[in-house]
């Protein structure tokens, strides 16, 4: 087999597999550990991979900041299905957090067409606009000020978080920009965000990860939480068989 071959069939476990081991590769390609390791480097060079001990993992990217408005309006159909899933989740009279998502927003479009009594609280300013254009609905809106971020539509920092910790909520639906089903890690675009999105959790008794499985190939800039820190991963159904094999060590329930 030529180098090429051999480095094109490795990119093609990586995409599919989402890792590769030092020690597999070379059984497979009965070639010698450090030939793979150099096999390895210059993928990770190429910006396809990155090294870890004993192997590599697929290449992240780093999520770019947008607008609440292009986010919503973007994979619309898969962003309803979530919606969906998170309604058969609730139960009449409760209080819910819904903070700074996209999805969030359909789930609260949602509550409003079902006229569902209900109590939301949020921190995301196009959710409040929206069941407050609402008057006749049943659903009761709690709004939570403090710092506005324009760009991600909606209030952080410690104003909002001192809000926040007087509340105590039945469940907490928690968008996400980024997912690491390697180590865990759940990110979001920023600091002040990400502790506004903890506070969230610490005040409820059910917390929800609510996003596309997309996600998982991306990361943002700040980590604010753990998988194993969730009840439950809401997401659409393009869900592969590794990736679900992935997330069982976090003993995270999949809907």
């Amino acid at each position: 087999m030529f180098v090429s071959e051999r480095l094109d069939e490795i990119i093609y476990l990586i995409n599919q597999e989402g890792k590769v081991e030092v020690n597999k590769l070379s059984k497979k390609f009965n070639v010698s550990k450090d030939l793979i390791r150099k096999d390895l480097s210059k993928l990770e060079e190429n910006g396809i991979l990155e090294r870890t001990y004993g192997g590599a993992v697929k290449k992240r990217k780093l999520a770019e900041t947008v607008t609440i408005t292009s986010r919503i309006s973007k994979n619309l159909d898969t962003k309803q299905k979530i919606a969906q899933k998170a309604l058969k989740l609730l139960k009449p009279k409760e209080s819910i957090f819904l903070d700074i998502s996209s999805i969030n927003y359909i789930l609260a479009h949602e509550l409003i067409k079902n006229n569902w009594e209900i109590t939301v609280i949020t921190n995301m300013i196009d959710i409040m606009h929206l069941i407050s254009l609402n008057p006749d609905s049943k659903v009761k809106l709690i709004g939570i000020g403090g710092t506005c971020n324009n760009i991600i539509d909606g209030f952080v920092g410690i104003s909002s978080i001192n809000q926040i910790n007087n509340f105590n909520v039945d469940r907490c639906f928690i968008g996400t920009i980024g997912i690491n089903t390697y180590n865990g890690n759940v990110s979001t675009y920023e600091q002040d965000d990400g502790l506004t999105k903890v506070a969230i959790m610490n005040t409820s008794k059910n917390k929800y990860l609510i996003t596309e499985i997309s996600k998982i190939d991306q990361d943002g800039k700040y980590n604010f939480s753990n998988l194993k820190m969730f009840d439950c991963l809401i997401t659409d159904n393009n869900i592969s068989d590794l990736i679900t094999k992935e997330l069982k060590k976090y003993k995270i329930k999949i809907v």
